[in-house]
């Protein structure tokens, strides 16, 4: 069986602030896996999602590959091409949850929920939608605006505006960090419950290591580490990505 996700020594350097190298040695992901990942604030796990998520191109990879349909798509390959065909695998295989939810103030719950299924042209939309409310509990919300929504609704319906497209994959950046606990725990519940609903596999980045907890995770950590320059007179920082469980000693063996 091949991988959904199957990556081998992915490297992407980022400047900002003290700067620091994020590093994958290995990592393969299985449809249907709910994955979380955790580290220190600032150490990459958002730059780690949006990789994922092909939003951002990585400074080298020994292998790429995205497998979500009847073909293996190599993305290192494909970026050296061009973005279109990116972005179209993006439109059409990932759903995306922001800490803020992200939804367009100009168009109605609805309208949000249902963009990215309307763009693909995907029959049943308005069935899909409103079930999807249904299930996230926001069905009389439907025709308010983003802006007449408290913090907890925006983010139910940005969870429903990812799953509507039916994606493969369901990418949330601490999609309940902006929530007091007892919301958190609502949405995470809900989120959990759509993704199964989907058959969706999950990628979800937090800082709460209690999240392990409520569901049957598999645990990615970010650990940092300090690493000699060439000119052996400074350090580099250091983000490598590593499966809390995974032990092997060759891990990009083909």
């Amino acid at each position: 069986m091949t991988p959904l996700f199957s990556l081998c020594n992915l490297r992407m350097t980022r400047t900002q602030g003290p700067g620091y190298a994020l590093v994958i040695p290995h990592l393969d992901i299985w449809a249907g896996e709910k994955i979380v990942l955790t580290g220190p604030s600032g150490c990459g796990k958002s730059t780690a999602l949006d990789l994922l998520g092909m939003v951002l191109r990585p400074d080298s990879a020994d292998r790429f590959l995205f497998h979500p349909d009847a073909t293996v798509h190599d993305i290192a390959h494909i970026w050296k091409q061009g973005q279109d065909a990116l972005a179209a695998l993006r439109l059409r295989h990932m759903g995306y949850v922001l800490q803020t939810g992200g939804l367009l103030p100009f168009l109605n719950v609805y309208e949000n929920m249902a963009l990215t299924a309307r763009l693909l042209k995907l029959p049943d939309t308005r069935d899909c939608v409103e079930a999807l409310a249904k299930r996230l509990g926001i069905s009389r919300l439907l025709m308010s605006m983003p802006g007449q929504l408290s913090i907890g609704e925006r983010q139910r319906v940005a969870i429903g505006r990812a799953l509507a497209s039916r994606p493969r994959v369901l990418l949330a950046d601490e999609p309940t960090a902006a929530l007091d606990p007892l919301h958190a725990s609502t949405v995470l519940d809900l989120l959990l419950s759509a993704v199964d609903d989907a058959s969706a596999t999950l990628i979800l980045v937090t800082h709460d290591t209690a999240i392990l907890k409520r569901a049957r995770f598999r645990h990615l950590h970010t650990r940092i580490t300090s690493v000699a320059t060439a000119a052996q007179e400074t350090s580099a920082v250091e983000a490598i990505i590593e499966d809390v469980a995974e032990k092997r000693n060759d891990p990009c063996e083909a």
